[in-house]
């Protein structure tokens, strides 16, 4: 809905903070979005950035979607507006009222470097009341030990641990900030991996539509379907559009050894190691932008563009 945030986290794949872009998606765009990805046998969720921080438009948003008949299945939130139970509960209230399903509340140790723990914890306990805990999502773990999340960022060493120790995405904010923890792989190593898993688009958990009308995989934020601008998000999210385009075809086959070819015609810099193949692949397409904006864009998904 938006890549404002009020948070920066080290790991997130689409570079929110709060210095981000405030474009959001439209009530109208939601609509016609909405309506899309349920004939698609698809549901709903709202994410961010931190998109309650404009709750009156997100509101409005699951209201017109009610009208239209598509439930929100679920609203992502990283809790940072909890800051009473009556602001809370009510707030809550009405997103339940308005036909959202569910909520799913972030807590871990990059998050809470932002957010206190006892806001997002506190988001968590009224959720499970007002939807009930089966329709939350949302770490179980104490106050106290969620607490202890707040300075985890600040102690290079248990960063190190944590992050070691958790399966990340190398794309975004966790490619600039995180990648120097884990190990290094050979160029050569990473270009011999294809993408097929990732762009079969029938099969994907999610597909995302982000303020500019992009459509991307879930979890490849500027490997861009299309736009809305030109065409409908059903006519987008098929794998179908993957082997109707060349260079999506060629990243699905190829995997990120289909960009090199871009990159020496303009002479960007490509290094001997990276994490992973998305690593590789998010290095590439964040030089690329500039070239090709419409396939690898917005630039919000590789830098804060405020």
């Amino acid at each position: 809905m938006t890549y404002r945030c009020s948070a920066a986290c080290k790991h997130c794949l689409v570079m929110s903070s709060p210095g981000q872009d405030v474009a959001q998606v439209t009530l109208e765009d939601a609509v016609e979005y909405g309506r899309d990805f349920q004939s698609l046998g698809r549901q709903v969720i709202i994410a961010g950035g931190e998109a309650l921080l404009f709750f009156n438009h997100v509101l409005a948003m699951c209201r017109a979607l009610q009208e239209a008949g598509v439930p929100v299945a679920f609203i992502e939130s990283n809790g940072s507006w909890c800051s009473s139970d009556q602001l809370t509960t009510e707030r809550l209230r009405m997103l339940h009222q308005s036909g959202v399903q569910g909520m799913y509340f972030s807590i871990d140790g990059y998050h809470q470097e932002f957010v206190p723990a006892e806001r997002v914890h506190r988001g968590a306990r009224i959720a499970r009341e007002i939807f009930g805990p089966e329709q939350v999502i949302a770490s179980t773990i104490s106050l106290e030990d969620a607490r202890s999340l707040e300075t985890l960022t600040a102690d290079p060493e248990r960063l190190r641990q944590f992050t070691r120790n958790l399966y990340l995405h190398w794309i975004g904010r966790a490619a600039l900030e995180l990648a120097g923890f884990r190990d290094p792989v050979p160029l050569e190593e990473l270009t011999q991996q294809d993408c097929r898993a990732a762009l079969d688009i029938d099969h994907l958990k999610e597909i995302q539509v982000d303020p500019f009308g992009f459509v991307r995989p879930d979890i490849c934020p500027g490997v861009n379907l299309g736009n809305t601008r030109q065409q409908r998000v059903a006519e987008l999210c098929r794998t179908q559009r993957v082997r109707e385009t060349p260079l999506l075809q060629d990243l699905s086959e190829q995997g990120p050894a289909a960009l090199l070819p871009l990159a020496r015609r303009f002479g960007l810099t490509v290094r001997s190691h990276y994490v992973d193949k998305c690593h590789l692949c998010f290095d590439l397409r964040r030089q690329l932008v500039d070239y090709l904006p419409e396939e690898f864009g917005p630039k919000h998904v590789y830098e804060v563009t405020a």
